[in-house]
């Protein structure tokens, strides 16, 4: 067995008369960051979506138009192209990168998207297939030893991970929400840590013709019913005293939500808009501060150099003057070459050549007052441009000081409880939710007491009853797991990440003893993160057969949405220390975050920006579209 990662290339959307929509990756960590609604969530929707994922895509209105979804894979050292239509069916791969919708002469492979172990024309066993965990069996059913094929959407929730479920309190080895699969999802779980299938495992035979022939379970007794009534009365008093206005009261929080959204939207917005137009602004402060200080070094350059003419123009001056002063002596023996002054020839050239001297001392004269007045000239324009410069700094200190305030204004302690009240709602409706469902067992129960009860058939003879067939990982497996939770949870600076390990009954993580699960959604988020990565790293360096690639979304809502429970994170340098190790921790595999806050600046260059803003790129992962009333708007004001 051997690790082979997978590789995401590129996802595009095309349709006809359309501009493309595509979103391309690189090796190592990549990062998307933005406002809501501009398609992050989406993108992660669509990539699991070309993976084989079942759910069909949200019908959002900007995919409108778009028909064919394109994904680029490498695998292997090999490219392929995934190519589905956008309402879901088959997938076609071609081999190599494609840019556009490939010719029908081009020659796909047609792949089915359902998982099929006798028929491996289909997507899932092809990926299975790259990653080296074709022709496996977990185990599905502990107490009969049944096993399932396993198909690569078995995966994909320990390495794709979207949001919400980034969140949730149960396990992440746990993704279905039917109990029945728990036994095959732990089984995977212990398929990566361990290498090895449940294929072993034989099967129970039929040991009763008539347990065999009785299909039928037998029915549940007035009593029991009855006390499973009482025991889902008793979760719904923990949750409401009046169970009728639970629906009233669904559609209370929902109007809240959407009002408190649009408003939180706005004050986002806003925040996005004066930090935008800040920058421009620090960036042109920036820009004259340097020119200033640039201005007072050649100022002070130029006096040097003005003092050197000076003192040159002295130096010559005086050649000059003592030359004519010499000239206009009375005759007398030569002091340089001793001749008498019959001798002495002052036309002829000799280094004592005085004229000659005086004349050339005047030529440098002249030379040095232009330089000298150009010097002086260019000093005085380079005062007046200072004396711009300084006028207008301090004109855009401040604007700065400006777009400050209005920032500490927006950030006021409004947004910050409009944050919360959006939490406290988000927990409210899932509360309400929780007892409408329990209401509506509840009310079929009863239904189902007034029912007449059917005979019972008298119960199957079983010569023997079959054992539950143990699930076994290692606890030194175990251990190293969550040695490198905890490990990664240290480099993330993650409060009191220590004694961190694997507690078999809620097949979940506990840190510094206090259940993984039991934190805010914030914490969940993060924990969940380093569950991931973790698996990941610990099959990796393991060698171990993994699809090689992590995607999460909203990891850091802790820093979105900072609850009470979250209070641990806030402030400290969790953020930072998260990219930072990720960076360095995904090598030459691909780690994709997803998040609504902006990274440290150090990662501001290697992230892409979804700022939903058409005088922006890049406005979001579908291309800007004005709607259709703003075109007739404008048509008619024209």
């Amino acid at each position: 067995m051997a690790f082979k990662a997978l590789q995401l290339r590129f996802i595009r959307f095309l349709g006809p008369d359309k501009e493309p929509a595509e979103f391309n990756f690189t090796s190592g960590l990549n990062i998307l960051w933005g406002s809501s609604d501009t398609g992050k969530t989406f993108l992660v929707e669509a990539i699991d979506f070309m993976l084989g994922g079942g759910e069909e895509l949200r019908d959002i209105p900007e995919r409108d138009g778009y028909d064919h979804i394109l994904l680029g894979l490498t695998t292997q050292s090999k490219d392929y192209t995934l190519h589905r239509s956008v309402n879901g069916g088959a997938f076609t791969r071609f081999d190599g990168l494609l840019a556009d919708m490939p010719s029908p002469s081009t020659g796909g492979h047609v792949l089915s998207a359902g998982h099929d172990p006798k028929n491996y024309k289909n997507l899932s066993n092809w990926l299975l297939q790259q990653i080296g965990l074709d022709h496996k069996e977990v185990l599905y059913n502990k107490t009969k030893g049944t096993l399932k094929s396993l198909g690569f959407r078995a995966l994909a929730h320990l390495c794709l991970i979207k949001y919400p479920t980034i969140t949730q309190s149960k396990s992440p080895i746990f993704y279905s929400t039917q109990w029945t699969e728990k036994t095959r999802e732990y089984g995977v779980f212990k398929l990566l840590l361990s290498g090895v299938d449940d294929s072993a495992v034989t099967p129970e035979a039929t040991v009763s013709t008539k347990l065999a022939a009785s299909d039928d379970s037998p029915p549940l007794s007035n009593d029991a019913i009855a006390q499973v009534i009482s025991d889902y009365d008793d979760q719904l008093t923990k949750i409401t005293d009046n169970p009728l206005s639970l629906d009233q009261e669904q559609d209370d929080i929902e109007k809240d939500l959407e009002e408190l959204q649009t408003s939180i939207r706005q004050m986002e917005g806003a925040i996005s808009q004066t930090a935008r137009e800040r920058k421009v602004i620090y960036e042109r402060y920036t820009s004259l501060t340097a020119r200033g200080i640039e201005i007072s070094e050649l100022q002070e350059r130029f006096k040097l150099l003005d003092q050197q003419y000076s003192n040159d123009l002295k130096r010559l001056t005086a050649i000059k003057e003592s030359g004519q002063f010499f000239v206009l002596r009375h005759p007398m023996p030569c002091p340089l070459c001793g001749a008498l002054p019959e001798g002495q020839h002052h036309d002829a050239a000799c280094d004592g050549n005085v004229e000659a001297v005086t004349q050339a001392a005047a030529a440098e004269i002249a030379k040095i007052q232009v330089l000298q007045t150009e010097l002086r000239e260019t000093v005085g324009a380079l005062v007046k441009e200072g004396a711009v410069v300084r006028r207008d700094s301090e004109t855009l200190e401040g604007e700065l000081a400006g777009y400050q305030q209005q920032l500490d204004s927006a950030l006021s302690p409004d947004f910050s409880q409009a944050r919360q009240d959006y939490t406290k709602l988000i927990e409210q409706r899932a509360a309400v939710l929780q007892g409408i469902s329990i209401r509506k067992r509840i009310e079929a129960m009863r239904r189902r007491l007034d029912e007449p009860v059917p005979p019972r058939r008298p119960e199957p003879v079983e010569t023997e009853k079959p054992g539950e067939v143990n699930q076994y990982i290692s606890k030194s497996v175990l251990r190293d797991f969550s040695q490198i939770v905890g490990g990664i949870l240290s480099e993330w600076h993650f409060p009191d990440a220590t004694d961190v390990y694997f507690d078999e009954t809620t097949k979940d993580v506990v840190i510094a003893g206090r259940p993984r699960g039991s934190r805010g959604a914030g914490l969940c988020a993060i924990t969940y993160s380093a569950f991931t990565v973790a698996l990941f790293e610990y099959c990796r360096s393991r060698r171990m057969p993994h699809p090689g690639f992590v995607v999460l979304d909203s990891p850091l809502i802790a820093y979105k949405e900072p609850s009470i429970e979250d209070e641990g994170i806030a402030g400290t340098d969790l953020k930072p220390r998260f990219y930072q190790h990720l960076e360095s921790f995904a090598g030459e595999q691909q780690i994709f975050i997803v998040d609504n806050t902006e990274p440290p600046d150090a990662f501001i260059s290697k992230a892409t920006h979804f700022t939903k803003n058409e005088q922006i790129l890049r406005y979001g992962l579908f291309p800007f579209r004005r709607k259709m009333a703003a075109k007739s708007l404008a048509a008619t004001t024209a």
